[in-house]
């Protein structure tokens, strides 16, 4: 009977058992590497991974209370978008009973330019109501936040810095409070300069705070007011809970006023308009949800592969100790006694893997930051933590129990005296080749999960990148200048863009230039109501159809690329009579005039009475992104110059850009010095708008190629340790006679076996899980049969490779030589 032992006595037991692993391991190097390798990547990738997940579902947002923080907004389906337009605001936050604040901030942020020095600064600004901090529990590390009287009509324009632009810009001086600055050529004082920590609630680029201007009179709405003036002028809307309220009151008190606004402008509500009311933090999760639950599904996918990986090597390293376990047991070690020295070299294993993947997952999450871009919010808050090591600790014990436990009992569980009797130590009795071949397979059919979610991904960018835009994007050049500097805003502006397009067309390399309102990738200045002359349409908001107005010069199609499918395009002529022309893309076409030739209609009447004739349509462009139809668009041959906006030029150039950039700028600083011009390559711009979809695909393509080489180990070393215990049996049949096939035969059809059946399994397993993908997908479906044929197919013949090796060493096993082997 053994004795108990105490736990200062396990302790002692276990450090040996550790220290004997780590010994036993560094005796073999190569099992060591080639075990830590898989552990690292699985690790590395799932912690990266599970530690964005953590932030975005769990962790606390960066603000006072946040738990009290909710999400307040209208929700149109036909726009696939929530706000609240401003005049309700009003109402709603002077009438609600619920919210200490209810804040607001514009939809998107504006790009502006600070005028002060010789070279002008682009600065990206969002407009907030001035309880905006209040409501956040956040305030002004150096001045003050907005006063009250800065968000009224009148009154004084003022700004809040972030840390991260006062500290670029004015090299952290503390006197900056106070300080006046031209913003779009308006003076404007700075306020003061936020905290470090503040963290925007909206993913996008803030380099400072300015206020929106929201008037008491506007909740004194006129009952005429078109639907339209409502949707642009609409916000969106933070609430702070007052203490003791449930987000079930805040909800039923705000449903009232949102009723009374309902009631007081009908024509502006849609019937399947609704309110949503949600905590703050799970409204920024948005669609991150499915992209981390896909990522989390590739990680784990990843992680699980690179156990079973281990668990096999682990396997076979033990495999070939039987004997030595044998004799251990039979000379009185107990089998937990065996588990524990089996777990202590799997945990070595384990905590080694676990170091190394914290290195990885700290280079990874730095890959997420850059690579991301706005696919995956809360990236800033992100570090190397409690909370990742924490992750990354749990992380590995559920990697150990996985690759470790069932392999060690099973090892344990041989027995004794069938091993001592066999008389070669190689493999253990017939159950152990069957589990590896297990876990093989299972390698297979992740692995070809993981293949067919990377290629629809990579087809999805494909599409997106080189699918069809409606313009060129090749050798296209978009040049923006701001109106606001006093060498062009003083200026006959019609005379400037003359003389601008005059220098542009006479650098060499300059093909084709033009003047817009907007460029083939985005809308334009205004967004509006559409009507034709013969037929009255519904309030917009009703409809669901939005039109976006873009005012041409000559040469703009030809510019981009643009083809005019039926039609023509506007020429000197309906230049000389603007405002009387309009050509509509084929979006517009679709929406407005079903059926019909939109040819000679008369659309977008004014108050004075006056149509313009649709003569031509041209093709639709990616003016809402490159995942979304288009818009309905009308390109008009008017350009409203108007102070604040800007000249948009577009240049197709031959040769080098660099080169017909630089000469451009050259002659823009001689005639307008100081005068900002941002100069953009429309190729550039489409891979900045493939961002999200790269990320995808680049993160889940990794992971699947990491899955995919460790598989094929996988395979290859089943199939060559198959060959190795059969050395003996192969080489009596080579000496009795047999073939090279009749040698193959076994080997190919155990390869076979293990490629067909986890192909199989992986494919049920894509048909179940793949269409999840389908709102990260453009253009393909998630059930493509080719996607599927492709993973099999790569698996197939990467298989047949794996197979090589251990088939050459069969049919090279000398009759003589085997008949020796052990």
């Amino acid at each position: 009977m053994q004795r108990k032992m105490d736990p200062l006595e396990w302790f002692g037991f276990g450090l040996q058992d550790l220290k004997f692993a780590a010994q036993s391991l560094l005796r073999n190097r190569g099992l060591g590497l080639a075990a830590l390798l898989p552990l690292a990547l699985g690790i590395g990738a799932s912690t990266a991974v599970f530690s964005v997940a953590d932030t975005v579902f769990f962790r606390p947002l960066p603000y006072g209370d946040p738990a009290r923080l909710v999400w307040v907004a209208i929700q149109f389906p036909a726009f696939k978008a929530e706000f609240v337009p401003s005049p309700d605001y009003v109402t709603w936050r002077r009438g609600n009973h619920t919210f200490e604040e209810l804040a607001a901030m514009q939809l998107n942020c504006c790009s502006a330019m600070i005028l002060n020095g010789a070279d002008p600064i682009e600065v990206f600004t969002a407009s907030v109501s001035s309880n905006f901090l209040s409501c956040l529990g956040a305030t002004a590390m150096l001045g003050s936040t907005f006063s009250k009287e800065a968000e009224l009509p009148d009154g004084p324009p003022t700004v809040l810095l972030t840390n991260r632009f006062w500290q670029t810009h004015f090299a952290s001086r503390r006197d900056v409070p106070g300080h006046t600055i031209a913003l779009n050529g308006h003076p404007y004082s700075i306020a003061g300069v936020l905290p470090e920590s503040f963290v925007f609630p909206v993913d996008a680029k803030v380099d400072m705070l300015t206020t929106l201007s929201v008037s008491p009179a506007a909740s004194h709405r006129d009952r005429t007011m078109s639907s339209w003036a409502v949707l642009v002028s609409s916000w969106a809307v933070l609430g702070r809970l007052k203490q003791g309220i449930t987000l079930a009151q805040a909800g039923s008190d705000v449903a009232v006023l949102f009723a009374a606004s309902k009631a007081d402008l009908p024509q502006a509500f849609p019937t399947d308009a609704s309110l949503v009311v949600e905590p703050l933090q799970q409204h920024r999760m948005g669609s991150a949800r499915l992209l981390l639950l896909v990522l989390s599904g590739a990680a784990s996918c990843l992680l699980l592969i690179a156990c079973t990986s281990v668990a096999g090597l682990l396997l076979g390293r033990w495999a070939g100790r039987s004997r030595e376990i044998a004799i251990r047991a039979a000379l009185g070690a107990s089998r937990g006694r065996i588990v524990r020295q089996l777990l202590a070299e799997a945990t070595v294993l384990g905590v080694s893997g676990c170091v190394m993947g914290l290195v990885l997952t700290n280079v990874t999450l730095r890959g997420f930051g850059h690579y991301a871009g706005r696919q995956l919010p809360r990236l800033s808050e992100i570090g190397m933590d409690g909370r990742v090591f924490g992750i990354a600790l749990i992380v590995s014990a559920i990697t150990i129990v996985i690759f470790a436990v069932v392999p060690a009992l099973r090892v344990a569980r041989t027995e004794v005296q069938s091993v001592l009797q066999r008389a070669g130590g190689f493999g253990l009795a017939g159950g152990q080749p069957a589990f590896r071949r297990a876990l093989v397979g299972s390698e297979v059919a992740f692995s070809f999960v993981l293949l067919s979610a990377a290629l629809l991904l990579i087809e999805t960018l494909w599409q997106l990148q080189y699918g069809h835009l409606g313009f060129q994007p090749e050798h296209l050049i978009a040049i923006t200048i701001p109106l606001q500097r006093p060498a062009i805003s003083n200026d006959n502006r019609n005379v400037a863009v003359d003389r601008i397009l005059s220098r542009i067309r006479s650098v060499p390399g300059t093909v084709a230039a033009a003047v817009g309102e907007c460029t083939p990738v985005s809308l334009g200045p205004i967004v509006g109501a559409f009507s034709r002359s013969d037929r009255p349409l519904p309030e917009p908001l009703h409809r669901g159809v939005r039109v976006a107005q873009c005012g041409i010069g000559p040469d703009y199609f030809r510019s981009t690329g643009g083809l005019v499918k039926r039609g023509r395009p506007f020429i000197d002529a309906d230049f000389d009579r603007p405002g009387t022309a309009a050509i509509i893309n084929e979006a517009a076409a679709s929406a407005y005039f079903p059926g019909e030739d939109p040819l000679g209609k008369q659309i977008l009447g004014d108050s004075q009475g006056q149509w313009k004739t649709v003569i031509g349509v041209v093709a639709d462009s990616k003016n809402q992104g490159l995942n979304m139809p288009a818009m309905p668009q009308v390109f008009l041959d008017q350009i409203a110059l108007y102070s604040g906006s800007n000249f948009q030029f577009l240049v197709r150039t031959v040769g080098e850009e660099a080169h017909v950039t630089a000469a451009i700028r050259a002659q823009l600083q001689n005639d307008y010095p100081g005068t900002f011009a941002k100069f953009e390559l429309l190729d550039d711009r489409i891979q900045e708008m493939t961002t999200g979809p790269r990320f995808d695909s680049m993160l889940v393509t990794g992971f699947a190629t990491i899955s995919f080489l460790l598989t094929m180990i996988g395979v290859y070393s089943v199939l060559a340790n198959s060959v190795q215990q059969r050395t003996r049996e192969i080489g009596i049949r080579i000496a009795l006679g047999a073939s090279p096939w009749g040698v193959l035969q076994p080997i190919v059809r155990e390869g076979v076996l293990l490629i067909g059946t986890g192909c199989a399994i992986g494919f049920l397993g894509a048909r179940l899980l793949l269409p999840l993908l389908k709102d990260l997908l453009y253009d393909i479906s998630p059930t493509s049969p080719r996607t599927y044929a492709a993973a099999g197919l790569g698996l197939v013949i990467s298989g047949t490779l794996a197979m090589y090796a251990p088939a050459r060493r069969a049919i090279a096993i000398e009759p003589l030589v085997a008949l020796r082997h052990e």
